[in-house]
């Protein structure tokens, strides 16, 4: 058993006896009458998520372990009290916003109940999954709709973020792969040049496990976003995520990713064709290069990562 499927908790029981600790003592310094069952993530210095009651309610808490985890959370915190604002119907929700301590960074929403949305998919025989996907299409349409707008396209910045990332590539193999798909993204942001493009204030993490599925309703998770990025950006995170992980809808490939769940999400945004053809990969090739594979990932994951890189790069190649 390789670190990266370890539970930290078990990995780093010191370190999270002592995050659970600060914990309570963030509720308590609040004066929040909380209760603590499970500790749903650790991640060593960085948070701590548990779920547990407050004032006899099921909730969430979350708690930054570091100056710049705090500040990440602040951030979510006021995106989530934005989006609640809206995101409230029977469809299309997030979890509600209970409780945060600015000194502490103590955050604390609604519990939501449910199955993650790739949970379920992969329960799915194959040939019934694009339907069930495609709400998660309506979701982030939903979601987005409220700050959707026009800007020049800043290809520039998302081309530095890639190459910083790509940098530190630990497998060889990827690397290799990686440099030729970046040099295809330059491609692409010539092609784009500095027309306009579709923006909106993002999930910022947005994928199959941070939505849950109950009955009906769909509620986001982990929303994050704070300033506005291409639209394309949350859609391809979540089809290089699925991707890298294995989950497909059908047998065909699209950029790299699965080529029904990529239709699925463009049409679920009403791209154009130049959205589709351009913008939409442009930000498949970040994604790919942004999200950089732990040194002892699992080798069938780097297989997985391998394969997508490979056919985004035959496709890419048909079009730049």
């Amino acid at each position: 058993m390789s670190i990266v499927t370890t539970d930290n908790t078990q990995a780093f029981p010191t370190e999270s006896a002592q995050a659970q600790a600060r914990t309570r003592t963030a509720a308590k310094a609040a004066g929040l009458s909380a209760d603590f069952t499970q500790v749903l993530r650790f991640v060593p210095g960085n948070r701590i998520i548990i779920h547990g009651t407050l004032h006899g309610q099921d909730a969430v808490f979350r708690l930054p372990l570091s100056a710049a985890s705090h500040k990440q959370v602040t951030k979510e915190w006021t995106e989530l009290c934005r989006s609640h604002t809206y995101m409230t119907g029977d469809t299309n929700r997030v979890a509600t916003p209970l409780h945060f301590s600015e000194d502490t960074g103590l955050m604390v929403i609604s519990f939501v109940p449910g199955t993650p949305l790739m949970k379920h998919l992969w329960s799915l025989d194959q040939d019934l999954r694009a339907e069930t996907f495609a709400r998660a299409g309506a979701w982030l349409a939903a979601y987005m709709a409220p700050s959707l707008s026009s800007r020049p396209a800043n290809t520039r910045h998302w081309l530095r973020r890639a190459k910083t990332a790509m940098e530190s590539q630990p497998h060889a193999e990827l690397s290799e792969i990686e440099t030729r798909i970046f040099r295809q993204m330059r491609h692409l942001s010539k092609q784009i040049g500095d027309t306009d493009w579709r923006v909106s204030i993002p999930h910022g993490d947005f994928h199959p496990n941070n939505l849950i599925l109950s009955g009906t309703t769909l509620t986001g998770i982990d929303t994050g976003g704070s300033s506005v990025a291409p639209i394309t950006k949350d859609m391809a995170r979540a089809l290089t995520h699925m991707a890298r992980r294995g989950l497909t809808l059908s047998d065909q490939t699209k950029f790299g990713v699965d080529a029904r769940a990529y239709d699925a999400l463009a049409d679920a945004l009403s791209l154009t064709k130049t959205e589709r053809s351009l913008h939409l990969p442009y930000m498949i090739c970040f994604e790919t290069l942004f999200r950089v594979e732990h040194p002892d990932m699992p080798k069938r994951r780097v297989t997985l990562a391998l394969n997508m890189a490979r056919a985004l790069l035959k496709d890419l190649r048909q079009i730049t």
